[in-house]
């Protein structure tokens, strides 16, 4: 037995993945030429785990830019759970102080799926 193959057989089998790439996120960080604008666009599905990725992210863009607007964009995300973009919002608050303001973009949920009912409790 050669080294290449000694660990092939140690490899724990994956797990069956629901949507397309898992429950992964991949970020592509989109900068302007002159490092005002620094935008982290996230695809995948975006859940209560793996947004924890986001705020070091976020950190490292400010530590990079310090005088750069910087935008997590959302759009693009196969899927974004509620919760996880609460919690991003939550993070990302946390690490304001160094970071500066974020701005998170999100896509607009379908009329179906949209909270029924007016706010501020005025009759229709």
């Amino acid at each position: 037995m050669d080294d290449r193959t000694a660990g092939a057989g140690l490899r724990a089998p994956t797990a069956p993945r629901t949507a397309p790439g898992g429950d992964r996120i991949s970020v592509l960080v989109r900068i302007d030429l002159e490092g005002r604008h620094v935008t982290l666009v996230v695809t995948g599905v975006l859940t209560g785990t793996n947004q924890q990725a986001l705020a070091p992210l976020v950190l490292r863009a400010r530590a990079l830019f310090p005088e750069a607007d910087i935008t997590v964009d959302l759009n693009q995300a196969h899927d974004a759970e509620p919760e996880a973009v609460d919690l991003l919002h939550w993070s990302l608050d946390a690490v304001q102080p160094v970071t500066g303001p974020v701005r998170i973009t999100a896509p607009v949920p379908p009329r179906d799926q949209r909270p029924v009912g007016r706010r501020g409790g005025g009759t229709p």
